[in-house]
C-alpha cells in the first residue's frame, strides 16, 4: 500500500508573517494567531537600515513614503516582541530575511557584520536559519559577469561559514528584482557557490514570474536546498514592476505546481522547513492564511507538523 503524504512528510510547515508585517498590523495577534492554527514556526523580515534601503534603491516596490528612521530601540523592541510571543505562544522563529548588496566592497563590511550580528540574535532564538536575499539585479547594474558571481558567491560563503559556526544554515533566496531572478542566472551562481557553506531556500512564486520552471529547479538543486517556501501567485507578462508582487496569491489559488514541488520535497526526504508565504492579502491576512492551511491540508494531503517516527 502505498504511504501517504503525510505519512512520508518529514518537514514542517511555518508561516511569514508579512501579511501582517508589511501591512503595518499588530504582530503579537498574529503570532498569537498561528500558534492557535497549529503552526510551530514563523519568519519574519529582519527590517535593518541597510535591508530597507537595499529594498528601496533595487526593487521595484510601487511608490512609497519617505523612508524612517529606525532606531536601535526600535528595531530591539520589535526583536523583544517576537521573543515574548515565542515564549507565550510555543511557536518558534524559524529564520530573518534580509537583504545586501554582496558585491560593493565598501558596502560589504557594515553588511557582514550587521548579518553576523543577526545571526548571533537568531542563535538566542533557537532559530535554524539565516535567509538571504538581494544583490543588484541585472535591470539595474547591467549583465552580470564572472567577476560579479565570483564576489556575489564569495560573501555569501563568508557569512555561511560564520554562521555554521554557531549551528545556523545560510540559504540565498532567488527573487523578483535581485542578483539572481531566473534559472540561468541561479545556474550561473550554483556553479560558483561552494554549497557547503550557503545554500538555497527555493520560492517557486518568484521563479514562476521569470518563467523559470520551480519544479525543474527544485529538482536540480535539492541537495542544496536547506529552507523553503511555498508560495502561489498569478502569472501575466503584461505585470510590471509592483503588480507581480500583487500578483502572489494563497496556495492553490495561482498557477504554482505545488503538487510537484512537494512530491520532489518528500522523495528527497527533505526535513527542513517550509514556510507558507503571501506578502500581501486581498481579503484579510487571517482569511488568507485559513484558505493556505486547507490547501495544504486537503488538497495536498500534508500536516503543518509531522509526526516523529521511533529511531
Amino acid at each position: 500500500m502505498t504511504a501517504s503524504r503525510a505519512e512520508r512528510q518529514k518537514f514542517s510547515i511555518g508561516y511569514h508573517l508579512n501579511s501582517w508585517d508589511l501591512a503595518g498590523l499588530p504582530l503579537t495577534p498574529a503570532i498569537e494567531f498561528l500558534a492557535k492554527q497549529g503552526f510551530g514556526w514563523f519568519e519574519i523580515l529582519a527590517f535593518t537600515s541597510l535591508s530597507d534601503q537595499y529594498a528601496r534603491k533595487y526593487m521595484q516596490l510601487g511608490n512609497q513614503a519617505p523612508m524612517g528612521v529606525t532606531t536601535d530601540t526600535d528595531i530591539l523592541r520589535r526583536y523583544a516582541l517576537l521573543s515574548e510571543a515565542q515564549s507565550a505562544y510555543g511557536i518558534n522563529l524559524s529564520s530573518l530575511y534580509v537583504n545586501a548588496i554582496f558585491t560593493n566592497p565598501v558596502a560589504w563590511e557594515y553588511e557582514r557584520d550587521v548579518l553576523v550580528a543577526l545571526a548571533r540574535l537568531l542563535k538566542g532564538f533557537g532559530a535554524p536559519v539565516l535567509v538571504l536575499g538581494g544583490g543588484p539585479s541585472e535591470g539595474i547594474a547591467g549583465p552580470h559577469s564572472a567577476e560579479d558571481y565570483k564576489a556575489f558567491c564569495r560573501s555569501l560563503e563568508d557569512i555561511g561559514r560564520r554562521t555554521h559556526d554557531l549551528g545556523i544554515e545560510t540559504v540565498y533566496h532567488p527573487h523578483l528584482d535581485t542578483f539572481v531572478e531566473r534559472r540561468d542566472q541561479l545556474d550561473r551562481m550554483m556553479d560558483e557557490l561552494d554549497t557547503r557553506h550557503a545554500g538555497l531556500c527555493i520560492d517557486p512564486a518568484h521563479l514562476a514570474h521569470t518563467n523559470s520552471d520551480p519544479v525543474g529547479t527544485l529538482k536540480t538543486y535539492m541537495s542544496a536546498v536547506r529552507y523553503m517556501h511555498l508560495k502561489d501567485t498569478r502569472v501575466d507578462p503584461a505585470l510590471k514592476g509592483y503588480d507581480r508582487y500583487a500578483a502572489f496569491c494563497e496556495l492553490g489559488a495561482g498557477v504554482v505546481d505545488l503538487p510537484g514541488l512537494v512530491d520532489v520535497l518528500l522523495d528527497a526526504d527533505y526535513s527542513g522547513l517550509a514556510i507558507i508565504e503571501l506578502d500581501a492579502s486581498q481579503k484579510t491576512a487571517e482569511q488568507s492564511t485559513l484558505e493556505s492551511i486547507a490547501y495544504v491540508r486537503d488538497t495536498l494531503g500534508l500536516v503543518l507538523t509531522p509526526q516523529k517516527t521511533a529511531a
